[in-house]
């Protein structure tokens, strides 16, 4: 059994946050003004979107006061809509809509019956509620109630929520309105989304339909939102030949990006940790990530259920979590997690892999005078599988840093010879070259030198450059003057582990203590969660997600992409 317990509310959170750090709520160039939005939702009708906003700015510029166009001939309008089609029709909408326009502006004595005299204007709506505004517009010739509501959101700055085709096609196949079989009845949709989200997720969900979840030919192996969509989990879970693997205790991705880097289909990943699954699904779509806990209820057939076609699972991976082994957490023997690698070995049994990874801190090897490796080493040798732990250091993978980890490499059958180290894959910053001929692993400024420096406490989640580069998560940690004073004042080696600097050339590991990283090698702050993952040799453009206090944790506790991808690799040679 495998429970997630995510409510119609979380679900609906989650897909905000996701299609926000996607998408960004990028213009759909709609405007400001009410009856310019009208007008331009008129002729965005069954048109495509860069024929319509090319109509409407030849519109405007042939008729730059809309009494003007109220008063053209028909035939003229129609020569110029002609280009997005239902030329007739949309021109006698639109002379139809401006001439009631026009009536409410006489009703009202404002626009051209005001003091002073203007345009045609829809403005009066702002003084008007939401249930008078959203009627008025209805009443208008060609709007219904979905282009209504965009008006009142994205003109009037209404808390509304406007369902098209592509919101209502997105929330079917998510089940947020299971029931909504009609898209006219846009209530069910609106009651479901906080106030303060509408807008954007409204925008958000216009861009995922039209790129990725379309009615037809739907990307479902590009979608971030494939862990809530069933249908999108069975397209996803057929493998076309990539060697198939399931990722348990999968953190923010680490280990399985390195693994997909190297041609495996990730069918499945589980994380329990809500903010680092949604940095997986972010950056790893297509791969449905389930929001639960690993225990011994967990069975093989409850994961199946989440990849239907995946008939083989090849390889299964696995990060349980550490803080018992880890001489940065409890490093207590009794903790209950120090257990789960039993669950893991169980798993892949019932799995019935080909061969599974089980990554952890040297620390397994010995916890206040208790060990773990041999424990590891014999559950998965029970569960079927013979097992050579190697002792891998990220350095020797051109990581800069000396982080040490185990990893259990187990082929099924208790017989099979034992898979061997991965081979190196770089030599360290500063080590002369050998006959392998090995690159040298980058220092640790070398690649910080790449990166905007920041003073501390800059808010900069996703800075823009000047020359139009991105760079993301680079918000640094606010430090009082005393305590930048206190980081100078440390000289190399002597500091406490809270303020514990990286060195030029590579350091000793990335660990979040107290949810903050180490302090800069030439900064007088702590790094940021950028830095921190280029140290880790994640690619610039992965992103984590949830508040920047949740953020480190994620980044330290990830086994380093290259070095993931060396063991991947070097398995995929025995697959």
């Amino acid at each position: 059994m495998i429970e997630t317990a995510i409510d119609r509310a979380g679900l609906i959170e989650r897909i905000d946050e996701l299609l926000e750090a996607r998408y960004r709520s990028a213009d759909l160039f709609n405007l400001d003004d009410p009856l310019d939005e009208v007008v331009f939702i008129l002729l965005s009708q069954q048109t495509r979107e860069a024929v319509y906003r090319q109509v409407y700015e030849v519109l405007r510029r042939r008729y730059p006061r809309w009494a003007d166009a109220a008063a053209a001939p028909l035939r003229s309008l129609e020569a110029l809509m002609r280009p997005a089609g239902f030329q007739r029709r949309k021109a006698g909408q639109l002379k139809e809509l401006l001439r009631a326009v026009a009536d409410a502006n006489r009703e009202r004595e404002v626009g051209p019956w005001g003091e002073p005299r203007g345009d045609l204007t829809l403005n009066f709506l702002n003084e008007l509620d939401d249930g008078e505004a959203e009627a008025f517009l209805i009443g208008l010739p060609g709007i219904g109630p979905k282009s209504a509501r965009c008006v009142l959101s994205y003109a009037l700055d209404r808390d509304t929520f406007a369902v098209d085709t592509h919101v209502h096609r997105v929330f079917r196949r998510v089940g947020i309105v299971p029931s909504a079989g009609r898209k006219a009845d846009h209530d069910p949709f609106q009651e479901a989304v906080p106030a303060a989200r509408r807008k954007r997720l409204h925008i958000n969900l216009v861009h995922h339909g039209r790129e990725v979840c379309r009615s037809q030919n739907e990307r479902c192996g590009e979608c971030i939102l494939v862990s809530f969509c069933g249908r999108g989990r069975d397209a996803v879970s057929e493998t076309n030949g990539a060697p198939v693997a399931v990722d348990l205790f999968a953190g923010a991705g680490g280990l399985g990006s390195g693994f997909r880097s190297e041609g495996y289909r990730i069918a499945l990943a589980v994380e329990a940790e809500r903010h680092a699954a949604q940095t997986y699904r972010l950056n790893n779509p297509g791969v449905p990530v389930v929001e639960a806990k690993i225990s011994d209820k967990t069975r093989a057939a409850s994961l199946r259920r989440y990849m239907p076609r995946a008939r083989n699972v090849d390889v299964l991976l696995a990060g349980p979590p550490c803080q018992g082994y880890s001489a940065a957490g409890s490093r207590r023997p009794d903790d209950p997690q120090n257990q789960l690698f039993g669950d893991v070995a169980r798993l892949a049994r019932q799995l019935g892999v080909e061969y599974a990874v089980l990554e952890n801190v040297p620390g397994v090897r010995r916890v206040n005078g208790h060990g773990f490796l041999h424990a590891i080493v014999d559950s998965l040798g029970d569960a079927g599988f013979s097992v050579a732990p190697h002792l891998l250091r990220a350095c020797d993978f051109g990581v800069p840093q000396r982080r040490v980890r185990y990893f259990f490499l187990a082929r099924r059958g208790r017989r099979s010879s034992p898979v061997p180290r991965p081979p190196e894959t770089h030599r360290r910053n500063g080590e002369l070259p050998d006959e392998r001929g090995l690159p040298e692993t980058p220092a640790l400024v070398d690649l910080l030198d790449e990166l905007p420096v920041l003073a501390a406490g800059a808010d900069a989640e996703r800075l823009v450059t000047e020359d139009g580069r991105e760079f993301l998560n680079m918000s640094t940690m606010r430090h009082s003057e005393q305590v930048i004073e206190r980081i100078a004042s440390f000289k190399p080696g002597e500091e406490p582990i809270s303020y514990r600097r990286l060195g030029p050339t590579e350091a000793r590991t990335i660990i979040a203590g107290h949810r903050a990283l180490p302090v800069h090698p030439v900064e007088h702050r702590t790094i940021s969660v950028r830095e921190a993952a280029v140290v880790q040799g994640f690619p610039l453009d992965y992103f984590f997600c949830g508040p920047r206090a949740e953020q480190p944790l994620q980044v330290a506790n990830a086994v380093p992409p290259p070095l993931a991808a060396a063991v991947a690799r070097h398995l995929r040679s025995y697959l």
